[in-house]
């Protein structure tokens, strides 16, 4: 065994893995020591002159320079390891993904890549006074060792001012001409609050959208451990609990005719429908889609969202769904043009995958903005049933989630209606691949609709 002393950096470790893979040293002969003192086990391994470097693809190198950072020490072991299997083993390792240390390389590579992205996002420098000259200073916590990584990226940024940031492992310098490198600091020494993050904070208040609030994605892509250092971060609580309040002024701001008392007529709510700018889905559909039928239809279906088609023409259920819930209704003798069909969103939300657009379901804010619309629409039909098809429908209505196997087929008193009833959307029936199980969720849903004829 051999003991191989180095400094925890990729250049250190690069110079003794040639001398190692030149001498033909295994993998699990080798014990790598990024301490300078402490007793070990084993042979000191003396550094050699090496003349030829191993044959070694550049993908490895580039992976592992990542990987290097990785905040565990036996990531030097791993490197090895797939370098010494890429020599002797499978010249194409990296290409096997299955492969364990191959598998074990690219989590570790994510993970350094995603805390660099954090840094990258997270540091907020602090404006100090320092020998007469404005010095601007920050302080932040990486979970890998990314402080060189990370170095060029802020001096490209921030060229034109001179800066440091200050990390438990090293503190990076920046003097507008060179970077350079000195020792950690601990938290402690991070700068004091000035009045630049009350501006930042000022910003941030800004631009905090309450419509988008989602606390456990918010807390991923922006970890607690960070907090500390982010002047933003003590304003996240009072705005989270002013959210409700600020969504409720900002919908009757911009829904002005939506939320009136008085009711308006079918025209007018198709016209002010129009200018609706409520949520995100208004800016990529073509337009909204407004419900159709009879003004005094005995019953009410109201599906989910606009699909493309309907989006495109401006009709609800004219697509393939909408094809299909026909079909349904003739076999239960209904006429299609003696129902009001609607949907719970007016718009379609989409996203732009292989030269089409995907159909994306509705989260609950985006529900929220639109039941406005839909309470105009049902004041003005006043249904003796209703139907939700699918869960979004539901939700609209019952102001909450269910499941859809434990509601379906049955009435019940909603705040809208004194018989409700909820029944899957079509779209998932046609989303069923085996034919003889579609046809079998087919004949079900017909069977349901029995229940209002």
């Amino acid at each position: 065994m051999y003991n191989v002393r180095f400094a925890a950096d990729f250049e250190s470790w690069r110079i003794k893995a040639k001398q190692l893979l030149v001498s033909n040293i295994k993998p699990d002969e080798i014990n790598w020591i990024t301490e300078e003192t402490g007793f070990h086990f084993g042979q000191e391994w003396t550094d050699i002159e090496v003349t030829d470097s191993p044959r070694i693809p550049r993908e490895y190198f580039e992976a592992a320079s990542v990987v290097s950072c990785f905040r565990d020490d036996s990531t030097w072991t791993l490197l090895y390891r797939i370098a010494w299997r890429i020599l002797h083993e499978q010249r194409e390792l990296l290409k096997i993904s299955l492969d364990a240390d191959v598998r074990e390389l690219e989590n570790r590579h994510k993970s350094v890549m995603r805390d660099l992205h954090k840094m990258k996002a997270f540091v907020r420098f602090k404006e100090v006074q320092q020998d007469g000259k404005i010095l601007y200073v920050a302080w932040h916590r990486p979970d890998h060792r990314i402080s060189r990584l990370a170095a060029p990226f802020f001096k490209d940024r921030f060229n034109g001012m001179n800066w440091i940031i200050m990390t438990e492992d090293e503190t990076i310098n920046w003097d507008q001409k060179s970077l350079t490198f000195s020792e950690g600091v601990s938290s402690h020494n991070a700068p004091s609050i000035d009045s630049a993050e009350d501006l930042w904070k000022t910003y941030y208040s800004s631009i905090f959208n309450p419509a988008r609030i989602k606390i456990g994605a918010m807390k991923k892509e922006m970890p607690v451990r960070h907090w500390k250092t982010l002047p933003e971060s003590e304003l996240i609580t009072s705005l989270i609990d002013e959210a409700p309040e600020r969504l409720k002024v900002f919908y009757d701001s911009q829904r002005p005719n939506a939320t009136q008392e008085k009711q308006l007529t079918y025209p007018e709510i198709k016209e002010a429908l129009k200018s609706c700018r409520s949520c995100d889905i208004c800016q990529k559909a073509t337009g909204p889609v407004m419900g159709e039928g009879p003004l005094n239809a005995r019953i009410m279906f109201i599906g989910e969202q606009p699909g493309n088609e309907e989006d495109q023409i401006g009709t609800p259920f004219i697509g393939p769904a909408g094809q299909l819930l026909e079909k349904a209704l003739l076999k239960r003798g209904f006429n299609r043009n003696e129902i009001y069909i609607t949907n719970a969103v007016k718009g379609f939300k989409w996203i732009y995958q292989s030269s089409m657009r995907l159909h994306r379901s509705a989260n609950a804010s985006e529900i929220s903005a639109c039941k406005p619309w839909l309470k105009q629409e049902l004041n003005l039909i006043k249904p003796q049933i209703v139907v939700c098809l699918g869960r979004s429908a539901a939700q609209s209505i019952l102001g909450k989630m269910v499941k859809m196997e434990e509601v379906r087929g049955k009435f019940f008193s909603s705040s809208v209606c004194d018989k409700t009833i909820i029944l899957p959307h079509p779209s998932s029936i046609l989303r069923i691949q085996n034919p003889n199980e579609r046809e079998i969720a087919f004949n079900r849903f017909v069977e349901e609709l029995g229940l209002i004829a």
